[in-house]
């Protein structure tokens, strides 16, 4: 099977999506067609043998246009200057039709106003273009109802002009209904453009062309021109075309476009860029990783797009309303018509409200009612860092009772770091850190990686046999004196005593002990520390009524630690992948809705297996396919507004199919007539093209609030300067930033030599005295 995508020219209603639907599906290896009305696009699901001129012959067939490729939202909306134009036109003619309908009778009255309705209906020709069309292809679309209303209305005063029956005629009426209906057409253009702003602001931010280093000279050429290894030249301000590595120069990128962080990021050499974000006040020399076509931006075009053309769940109930709504409004119209010439009305009274029936039945609202809701939630996520794959997955995830949270880089930050630095009596602090490094340098293992960052600005010392004692340390000769450094059964069996540690390990974290000879020397503890956000982003899961779940493959106390400072009351350790995979389907099976939120390999089948999957940003590429819904930010305050902006979709998908089902039931009777011998209310065909127009634009409002979602804000953000001296050059910058942004709760730090300032972002609360120590260390001094 493969995947197809066509966009469909011609639809005009959610009855012509159906039925689009409908005829692709009945072609063979088909296996399933989802039609887009909003932005006229087609996802087909086939058999290799099944060609794509087989399915756009289909649709024409029905009396529809179509050509194979994406139809993602452009800048450029031609359609809506032809409605603007068309409207504009025909109000110019309506205006001197109604004006002599009301103050000239007569014979040359009755032509003039033949003549201008005549010039009206020719504008808007396309309605009974498209509505006979639709009815020769046994398909009844809105525009056959508008061309049966208009069109009755025309005969109707054709008729009493030719027999002089009576002196009022339903021209302006014909006329007014193709004219009011497409000022509505015009206005639903309008309000429904901009729900494709987030996408069309992304796609604005793809570079057309990119200055690219070939041998030896600058050429410009086409961004997507651009190869794989190239190096690509970046001024001061400029967009990146591609996603690449620095290779040479020094800056800060604004990645707010995908991240939605808008400190600017350092990039120094072998920082990773990305195509669309903007570069600071350094130039750039870039290598090429990935094509224009393949970078991450465009990805989350990608992405976008997909999830804007795909139906939630819930959009089939409007187009099962959709496509038997037309023959039977044709059926309510003929028996209104039938039924007032029983009770004795005459014939232009009954044909009126026939013609009022047909116009103020259309289903615009109920076909615009989901996807607008559905293309503005996928692209006010994807302003706030959160890709919808498809609406199915935007509808599932507000019916999640449980959240599946793991634990390495989703609760943790996934980097091992040391926490807290020990020296026994007797000794300094430098000592213990210039011996960790130095017995730690060569080690590839997690945990030394970490001391050695720890140790960053320590001087190693020469060393001698060294040997790995796996699983329990390491053991050197320096300076002619014997060292070792391991867990506290490794230290004890040279004879060296270590002080209890019951703390740290049941803090769920990983002590060292160091020793130089016989003299024990300290204590490094070694950590995968918390995400600052992530005990409110767990406190907020909770607070919206689901059940937070923790799952780990780490050892039992460790999780239990890493839990109770995370607030998670269940937890699943030592948990391998096909254990969480399966945890996930006892959970369904005991009826929960299942929310994954991961991003390793490991977390993929469980991402898979559940309702809906959420990949962190940073994972994996593996977790991130497995999943429905990927978090551009390695942040877990985004799950929070994943389900908050599920829920406020669905709740606004279901307000407006409420307020389209409300208003055919109220209109549909009232323009009937069923009022009328009560209290004389009657609608006028015009008034009712009025009131239908209005009722699609104000479907179409209702989606439009949700753009006013707004993303939980970080947790206790706090911004402090603090002066220090000494700082001489940017590498002074780099060095402090480095050591700073190292610290856990620190979110972001801008180190200036030339103001002399440090300022420095946290998310929590991370004592002053830890940061003016490690400005310190740096060796730089706190004013």
């Amino acid at each position: 099977m493969r995947e197809e995508h066509f966009k469909v020219t011609g639809m005009s209603c959610s009855a012509c999506s159906a039925r689009v639907e409908r005829v692709v599906a009945a072609l063979p290896g088909v296996q399933s067609v989802q039609v887009n009305l909003l932005v006229g696009s087609m996802r087909v699901t086939c058999a290799e043998n099944l060609s794509a001129e087989d399915v756009i012959s289909a649709v024409e067939a029905a009396g529809y246009g179509a050509t194979a490729g994406s139809a993602l939202p452009a800048d450029e909306r031609p359609e809506e200057a032809a409605l603007r134009r068309r409207f504009l036109l025909s109000l110019c003619l309506l205006l001197p039709l109604m004006a002599m309908h009301h103050l000239w009778h007569g014979v040359g009255a009755a032509v003039g106003q033949l003549l201008l309705a005549l010039a009206v209906l020719w504008l808007n020709r396309r309605f009974f273009v498209s509505g006979l069309r639709g009815v020769l292809k046994g398909c009844a679309n809105m525009d056959t109802l508008v061309a049966l209303g208009a069109g009755a209305a025309m005969m109707d005063g054709l008729a009493n002009f030719y027999f002089h029956h009576r002196g009022v005629y339903y021209f302006e009426s014909a006329a007014m209904i193709v004219t009011l209906i497409t000022l509505g057409k015009w206005l639903e253009s309008r309000a429904t453009g901009r729900t494709g702003t987030a996408l069309s602001k992304l796609i604005s931010l793809l570079p057309r062309m990119a200055t690219v280093l070939r041998s030896g000279e600058q050429v410009a050429v086409p961004a997507a021109a651009v190869q794989v290894g190239e190096i690509v030249l970046v001024r001061p301000g400029e967009r990146l075309p591609v996603d690449g590595t620095v290779t040479a120069g020094r800056s800060a990128a604004d990645e707010s476009a995908l991240t939605g962080e808008s400190l600017p990021v350092e990039k120094l050499p072998g920082a990773r860029v990305y195509a669309g974000t903007v570069n600071g006040n350094g130039a750039l020399q870039v290598r090429t990783d990935k094509s224009a076509a393949d970078s991450a931006l465009a990805g989350v075009i990608a992405l976008v797009g997909e999830a804007a053309a795909t139906k939630a769940p819930i959009s089939r109930l409007a187009d099962r309303l959709s496509g038997v709504f037309v023959p039977i409004v044709v059926g309510i119209a003929c028996c209104t018509f039938g039924g007032w010439l029983l009770a004795g009305a005459g014939v232009g009274f009954a044909l009126s409200c026939a013609i009022a029936v047909l116009v103020i039945s259309c289903p615009c609202a109920l076909g615009l009612a989901t996807p607008v809701a559905i293309m503005v939630g996928t692209g006010r996520g994807a302003e706030c860092g959160i890709l919808f794959r498809n609406g199915a997955a935007l509808e599932t995830a507000h019916r999640a009772t449980v959240v599946l949270l793991d634990k390495t880089g989703t609760i943790t930050t996934g980097h091992p770091t040391v926490t807290d630095v020990q020296p026994a009596p007797g000794h300094s602090r430098e000592e213990l850190l210039q011996l960790a490094a130095t017995l730690e340098r060569h080690s590839n293992h997690p945990l030394a990686a970490a001391v050695q960052q720890a140790a960053a600005n320590c001087h190693p010392e020469p060393l001698t046999d060294l040997t790995y004692h796996p699983g329990r340390g390491i053991s050197a000769t320096v300076a002619a004196t014997p060292c070792c450094a391991g867990n506290a059964s490794f230290l004890s069996e040279r004879g060296i005593a270590t002080p209890p540690a019951d703390f740290l390990t049941g803090a769920g974290k990983t002590p060292l002990f160091f020793a130089r000879g016989s003299d024990f020397i300290g204590t490094l503890a070694v950590a995968d520390p918390l995400k600052p956000e992530a005990p409110a982003a767990i406190a907020a899961l909770k607070a919206l009524g689901l059940r937070v779940l923790m799952v780990t493959g780490d050892t039992s106390r460790t999780a239990a630690a890493i839990a109770r400072q995370a607030g998670v009351d269940e937890v699943h350790a030592q948990a391998l992948p096909q254990d969480k995979e399966s945890l996930v389907r006892r959970l369904q099976a005991a009826g929960e809705r299942v929310a994954m939120i991961g991003d390793g390999i490991n977390d993929a089948p469980a991402l898979t297996r559940a309702d809906v999957g959420i990949a962190i940003g940073a994972g994996t590429d593996i977790a991130i396919e497995s999943a429905g819904v990927i978090l551009v930010r390695s942040n877990l305050m985004a799950a929070v507004d994943t389900m908050r902006l599920s829920r406020a979709v669905l709740g606004n998908i279901r307000l407006n199919l409420f307020l389209a089902l409300l208003y055919n039931c109220l209109a549909i009777p009232l323009a009937a007539g069923v009022l009328y011998p009560l209290t004389g209310l009657l609608l006028h065909p015009a008034v009712a093209a009025a009131a239908m127009g209005l009722s699609s634009l104000c479907v179409v409002t209702n989606a439009l609030r949700l753009r006013r979602f707004t993303p939980t804000p970080p947790p206790h953000m706090n911004t402090i300067t603090i002066p220090v001296d000494g700082m001489m050059c940017p590498h002074c910058e780099a060095h402090v930033t480095r050591a700073l942004l190292a610290i856990p709760g620190i979110s972001a730090c801008r180190a200036d030599h030339k103001s002399k300032t440090v300022t420095v972002t946290t998310t929590g609360d991370v004592p002053l005295e830890i940061i003016h120590r490690t400005i310190t260390e740096q060796g730089y001094t706190v004013l």
